[in-house]
């Protein structure tokens, strides 16, 4: 039983004149424990910030890999880099903005839309990663296909016997799979950072809801 469940059981214990009070102990308990979650929200943002710049490098350190996302025109480690960091760093500075408004003292109504302002802010934002995920992997199997001598020698073997639209296919069918693999994995990895915390956090909506009654 946590600090929440333990006012509400004291709560109702107490006599009618005194509801007041503990509907507001219960309101700064669930503003306390809404703040702290959206401020772990915003941790875990700049934490993956921070991963990703290290992949980056570590990427960069290998020169084949370089070489072949790498032409006269374009870069696209380059490129993807900084869309990659465009896109967490937009929503690392609205998840602050969030925590910002639900940190201050605010009203149970404003509490409760700041909430479900975070909520819907997650979601869009696991939403933009695996939509721009899949495009990085269309956009790097062109490449791979344009670019990669071994990739190349082994279609200009397979079109000269005749078997170049089954190749295109399955080279299709390979693409549309490993999307589908990494968006389910990578839909599973948030769900389990941010469900856990978007799960406490309606939890304290709900909570609120009560009190607005």
């Amino acid at each position: 039983m946590d600090e929440l469940d333990l006012l509400k059981k004291d709560w109702k214990k107490r006599e009618n004149s005194f509801n007041q009070v503990s509907e507001n102990d219960i309101y700064k308990m669930l503003h306390k424990r809404s703040s702290s979650i959206v401020k772990w929200i915003l941790i875990i943002s700049i934490c993956e910030f921070i991963f990703w710049i290290g992949l980056s490098l570590l990427m960069k350190q290998n020169d084949q890999l370089t070489n072949i996302y790498k032409t006269d025109r374009y870069n696209m480690i380059t490129i993807s880099e900084i869309v990659n960091y465009i896109i967490l760093l937009c929503f690392i500075f609205i998840f602050y903005k969030n925590y910002i408004k639900i940190n201050a003292n605010q009203s149970v109504k404003e509490l409760i839309k700041n909430i479900l302002k975070t909520k819907k802010t997650v979601q869009v934002y696991i939403k933009v990663i695996l939509f721009y995920s899949a495009i990085l992997v269309i956009v790097a199997s062109v490449f791979q296909f344009n670019y990669n001598p071994e990739l190349l020698k082994m279609y200009h073997e397979i079109e000269e016997s005749g078997y170049k639209n089954l190749f295109i296919v399955i080279s299709l069918l390979f693409v549309l799979i490993y999307i589908g693999l990494l968006s389910l994995f990578l839909w599973g990895f948030y769900k389990l950072i941010y469900g856990i915390l978007l799960k406490k956090l309606y939890k304290n909506y709900e909570e609120l809801k009560k009190l607005e009654l």
